[in-house]
């Protein structure tokens, strides 16, 4: 099994290539995320890959074990910091706000994590999510495809349901879920309510 940071490091710009042949479907992700996203004034993203996601959010920090993703966020105005969530660089109740895009089906279990992203915001802080949701239609697709994806190979896919139970156990409340992206043509994908449809889900979680 490769490690994740190795494989970015290896594979960043045909990973970061996707977005820009798939605009309208990046577009609806962005969306997703925004309709969960609380107003923030000290956010940071874990897992902040190429960028894409804080660049379009206004999210001015990223944490990032591969080099070669790193380079590309701070191409785009981000200050990366190295580092995993499993062991954040900051202090305790550092943020009110912490992004975690795509970044649960690199992790084989989520609750350091989320302990992790507890830990560093502070009280009634936010936690926004967003995942690939195996369980709706398209999650078919990822399944059959896993072993041939060199991005997916050794992911570990997740339905909401365990998504919500762990953000349960470690202390958070859900309170909002969206979702998009219904198919794989690069179009605008509506953003709905809930999930089980749109394989892209989005959830904003509260600190108890």
């Amino acid at each position: 099994m490769m490690n994740p940071s190795d494989l970015f490091d290896r594979l960043a710009n045909e990973y970061d290539q996707w977005f820009e042949d798939n605009p309208m479907i990046l577009a609806s992700e962005i969306e997703a995320v925004r309709q969960v996203t609380p107003s923030f004034a000290r956010a940071v993203e874990v897992g902040v890959g190429t960028g894409r996601f804080s660049e379009a959010l206004g999210v001015p920090l990223g944490v990032e074990p591969s080099f070669s993703m790193a380079r590309f966020a701070e191409n785009r105005g981000i200050t990366v910091v190295r580092g995993v969530a499993e062991a954040l660089p900051f202090h305790d109740a550092s943020f009110d706000t912490a992004f975690m895009i795509t970044v649960d089906c690199y992790l084989k279990s989520l609750a350091p994590a989320f302990a992790e992203c507890y830990r560093i915001l502070e009280p009634a802080g936010h936690l926004v999510i967003a995942h690939v949701d195996i369980d709706a239609p398209l999650g078919e697709v990822y399944r059959a495809e896993q072993e041939s994806d060199p991005f997916y190979r050794d992911a570990y896919f997740r339905g909401t349901g365990e998504v919500l139970r762990a953000l349960d156990d470690a202390g958070f409340e859900v309170q909002r879920i969206r979702q998009t992206v219904y198919s794989f043509e690069d179009i605008l994908h509506e953003v709905r309510p809930g999930h089980g449809e749109g394989v892209f889900v989005t959830l904003l979680a509260k600190k108890r």
